[in-house]
């Protein structure tokens, strides 16, 4: 099957993830997670906690009966803590890695955390703390890296192969910023 569409099959959404991590959080602060706590910390009707909450049961993530708590079950508790490293790795990479200003990165990695393999996350997690170590090899690609072109104008002619005809970078950024010019 084509990967594109195999998106969907995810066995978690990316509205489940935010519930079961609201679930842990809650837990861990108050030490239980209601219907009504859920719906006030994630801005949405009881009535769509309960729905929600009925899928992921269905799931096997979470047991919930009526006007009780909601307890995560073990594999709610192992994809809601791996969900939450998983945007923390990513985040990190993002910022103190590539460089990307911490409100878009911390978007970016709530918005794939729960997309990542397991495979691509233990690289990224190997990779994200070798950059951060104090690694003689770590310091000299951080630094190689900060000063490398940005986009395919700063390399000499012809040395990006990446891009093609069109810069990226250039694609990408320009509507941007003639989008902010335009607010």
């Amino acid at each position: 099957m084509e990967i594109w569409k195999r998106y969907s099959e995810k066995e978690v959404s990316h509205s489940m993830a935010h519930y079961l991590q609201t679930v842990a959080l809650l837990k861990a602060e108050k030490g239980h997670a209601r219907v009504g706590d859920i719906a006030e910390h994630l801005g949405v009707s009881k009535s769509g906690v309960t729905s929600m909450l009925r899928s992921l049961e269905k799931r096997g993530f979470v047991r919930h009966e009526r006007y009780g708590c909601v307890e995560l079950t073990n594999e709610g508790s192992g994809f809601a803590s791996r969900t939450e490293s998983s945007r923390r790795v990513l985040s990190m990479f993002l910022t103190e890695i590539l460089g990307v200003p911490e409100d878009v990165a911390t978007e970016d990695a709530c918005m794939i955390e729960h997309l990542v393999s397991p495979e691509v996350s233990v690289e990224l997690l190997r990779l994200t703390t070798f950059m951060r170590s104090k690694h003689p090899a770590a310091a000299l690609f951080r630094d190689a890296y900060r000063t490398s072109p940005r986009s395919c104008k700063e390399h000499e002619p012809g040395a990006c192969d990446l891009c093609g005809a069109t810069c990226l970078r250039d694609s990408l950024i320009t509507p941007i910023g003639r989008a902010l010019q335009r607010a």
